[in-house]
């Protein structure tokens, strides 16, 4: 008992140092920081995608152009990523999908095949993807590319290789001068993996969010520890 009633008054003795000492405003660096954690959160929210697995329309999914070809679709940003997997599944050569976002939907996608089952790359180059968001406003462009299993007993597939990752660079470079994301994913067996997020700098901006926060910084001393206690908690 006396060691539980000892370990309580510390930890209350630490959270009154904690209180005293974070009544102050926040300083530059700290606004900055809390900016910087706000913004984090925003954009993933934003990019929050439904994981359930999904069916497609298998005579689109027949119907698919191997050679490339532009469709204009209407799907939510937040669905689209099961949509992708699923146009992926089962697919024993590798494709690519390319898919362009605005105002939290995919208006318009590219699809192309893969010349064999081990690669795969967009017959879109990087600057093209670029200027085709530009053209055509877009916020975004989500990238999908499958990996096809031989063996799922043995074998996981989810993982990108060292080259997608590179080429994802590439592209979110392109995009990100031109004000817009790039989300990149692997596709295996139904579902999708997410592995490359390139926000651009314009995209929620930071500075909207150091604005938000001075605006109330200094107003209180409640007010200078609630805004404490977010950049820790």
């Amino acid at each position: 008992m006396e060691i539980a009633l000892a370990f309580i008054s510390i930890i209350g003795i630490i959270v009154i140092l904690f209180i005293l000492t974070h009544l102050r405003p926040l300083i530059e660096d700290e606004v900055r920081q809390l900016g910087t954690k706000r913004r984090r959160k925003q954009i993933r929210q934003y990019f929050s995608f439904n994981k359930r697995e999904f069916i497609v329309n298998k005579e689109f999914k027949k119907r698919m152009k191997p050679t490339g070809r532009f469709y204009q679709i209407s799907e939510s940003l937040h669905n689209f990523p099961s949509i992708a997997a699923a146009l992926l599944k089962y697919k024993k050569h590798e494709w690519i999908i390319v898919a362009f976002e605005r105002n939290k939907e995919i208006f318009l996608t590219w699809l192309n095949k893969g010349i064999n089952q081990l690669s795969v790359s967009s017959y879109l180059s990087a600057q093209d993807i670029a200027k085709i968001s530009d053209e055509k406003k877009a916020t975004s462009v989500l990238t999908f590319h499958n990996h096809p299993n031989p063996d799922p007993n043995y074998l996981n597939c989810t993982k990108p290789s060292e080259q997608d990752i590179t080429t994802a660079k590439g592209r979110s470079s392109a995009l990100n001068e031109r004000s817009a994301n790039l989300v990149s994913f692997v596709c295996e067996r139904g579902r999708h993996y997410e592995y490359f997020l390139s926000p651009a700098d314009s995209f929620l901006s930071l500075s909207q969010f150091i604005k938000e926060i001075n605006e109330v910084n200094g107003r209180s001393r409640l007010q200078n520890l609630s805004l404490h206690l977010e950049r820790f908690f």
